[in-house]
């Protein structure tokens, strides 16, 4: 699996991020359903219908109006959040399907050993739990072969599959931000869920 290193002393912000490396889980996070996987070319189809649900690319990158070098270009930007020390988007890939239906995202936020958690599946494979196969998969990993401390996600209060979703893989609900997320012109408050690491018995060692 791959390890994340922060430095021996607590850093913020973009100093944190310089020197911490979020490596491709190896082998690929998977069960019996799905596998977690890098993006690739072949995967334009799921950006176009991702494209198609209006409040995917209200919250992310996603393009809204369609174009094969605009799909190209997503594809290319969930490589380079590895590279740059950002995090990590991985495509949700169905096995039986053979194809990718969906995103999942661990990026590190700027407190340490912090990762902020995100999401989503195209609409026509919703209903089947593969939000939730995809978010465990993912949330075990950081907290437990990927060595961080802490995986949080924030969402919509209006967002009840979310919030089934994170529920169902074990996240715990910690409060309210308000007026906390800008969506197009306008903002939301926003519910943070988190899964920690001391929660399944993991020892987290004190920051010096």
């Amino acid at each position: 699996m791959g390890i994340a290193r922060p430095s021996t002393r607590p850093l913020q912000g973009r100093a944190y991020r310089q020197v911490v490396t979020l490596d491709y889980p190896t082998p690929a996070l998977s069960d019996e359903v799905l596998r977690l996987r890098r993006w690739s070319l072949d995967d334009l189809d799921c950006v176009q219908e991702a494209g198609s649900d209006p409040a995917i690319p209200a919250h992310t990158t996603v393009p809204s109006l369609w174009t094969v070098d605009a799909g190209r270009a997503f594809i290319h930007r969930q490589g380079e959040r590895a590279k740059s020390g950002e995090g990590l988007s991985l495509a949700i890939h169905h096995l039986e399907l053979d194809r990718a239906v969906g995103l999942v995202s661990l990026m590190l936020r700027p407190q340490v050993s912090v990762i902020g958690l995100g999401y989503w599946v195209v609409p026509s494979v919703r209903h089947r739990g593969l939000a939730g196969r995809a978010v465990t998969l993912a949330s075990d990993w950081a907290i437990g072969a990927g060595g961080y401390a802490r995986v949080e996600a924030w969402v919509e209060p209006d967002n009840q599959p979310s919030h089934s979703v994170l529920r169902a893989a074990g996240f715990e609900l910690e409060g309210r931000l308000r007026s906390f997320l800008a969506i197009g012109d306008s903002r939301s408050d926003a519910l943070v869920y988190s899964r920690l690491a001391a929660s399944v018995g993991r020892h987290i060692p004190p920051a010096r």
